[in-house]
């Protein structure tokens, strides 16, 4: 969504009371994107509309979509489109225009939900403009199915902070207020590789309200990061820098920077770098984001004594030399 791009455009404010919409970009995912739609299906929740765009699918995804309509159940509703190649930032600010709910979901298409999860959520966001829940990882491998356990967050008085520094929620795990996501600007097809991230990020500085429960409402897909290429994770950090600028933006315009935010922000660059540099090698970026982190607090300091010591006495490269040491005796 380009910033000019007015909130009315992506989400009506009319709305259904009661009724979740859950909005689900999908590309070839034919089997999985059903299943996730069953999932939602299997909600005890009773009043619920799920909204699927395709994504220009070559495979069967929209008459696969077309053959669940007669296992809807009563008082659920199914709708799906389609069209050109546009990414699933566009689709879900699209599925979000469709929607009549008053609260809303934005799922992966290979997400899948809990049962209870609809109707915890519903009763948690009482109070609040977003709510949550844990949810576990799921990792396929060679038809093996492994799953973390669950991811619970706990967040302090400023949860922005909190996610600036690195306490990301899935989305998958989140129920949003449709009052609230007037608020912002959708999400953005250039930061689609760390959507959820700033997407979390715009309500934070918006001065969204939170609450969340300890169970597990959501299993999220997940892939190696291993398998990630360099090319692929300078791309995922150049994106997140994005998300971080924009971020800035925001707390410059609205003059809501705080030493803990300032704090926060820089930690994510410092980690940043680090985890560009392990995963890359490239040097250049990693003195680059160390630049953005000091520029963002004067007074970071890395968070680990020994670090801070070899960093002040032989800079910054040395200690990553030395950390690369560590890694490797104790891994």
């Amino acid at each position: 969504m380009s910033d000019t791009q007015t909130t009315a455009s992506w989400l009506p404010a009319d709305f259904e009371p009661g009724l979740v919409s859950v909005v689900i970009p999908t590309f070839n995912r034919a089997e999985l994107v059903c299943k996730t739609v069953r999932s939602v299906f299997a909600q005890t929740y009773p009043h619920v509309e799920v909204i699927v765009g395709d994504d220009a699918s070559s495979d069967d995804t929209l008459a696969r979509l077309e053959a669940l309509r007669a296992e809807c159940p009563a008082g659920f509703r199914l709708e799906f489109f389609g069209g050109g190649k546009v990414g699933s930032c566009n689709l879900r600010n699209r599925g979000a225009a469709r929607s009549r709910g008053e609260y809303l979901m934005f799922l992966d298409s290979d997400d899948l939900l809990t049962a209870l999860a609809l109707g915890q959520l519903v009763e948690t966001i009482a109070g609040v403009d977003l709510s949550w829940g844990a949810w576990r990882d799921l990792r396929s491998e060679e038809h093996v199915c492994r799953l973390s356990a669950p991811v619970r967050r706990s967040f302090s008085r400023d949860w922005l902070a909190d996610l600036m520094r690195g306490d990301w929620l899935a989305t998958c795990a989140v129920l949003y207020r449709r009052d609230v996501l007037h608020r912002i600007g959708g999400w953005r097809e250039d930061t689609a590789l760390e959507s959820d991230f700033h997407f979390n990020m715009q309500l934070g500085i918006a001065g969204a309200t939170q609450a969340g429960r300890g169970d597990v409402v959501a299993y999220y897909r997940r892939g190696h990061l291993g398998q990630i290429s360099e090319s692929g994770y300078a791309a995922k950090t150049a994106q997140t820098q994005l998300a971080l600028q924009l971020a800035e933006r925001s707390l410059d315009a609205r003059g809501g920077w705080t030493p803990e935010r300032r704090a926060a922000m820089a930690a994510r660059y410092f980690h940043m770098a680090r985890m560009l540099l392990y995963h890359t090698g490239d040097i250049d970026g990693f003195e680059r984001l160390l630049s953005e982190a000091k520029r963002v607090d004067p007074a970071f300091k890395p968070p680990k004594s020994w670090y801070r010591w070899i960093a002040t006495m032989a800079g910054f490269r040395n200690a990553e030399r030395v950390a690369a040491v560590g890694r490797k005796l104790f891994r």
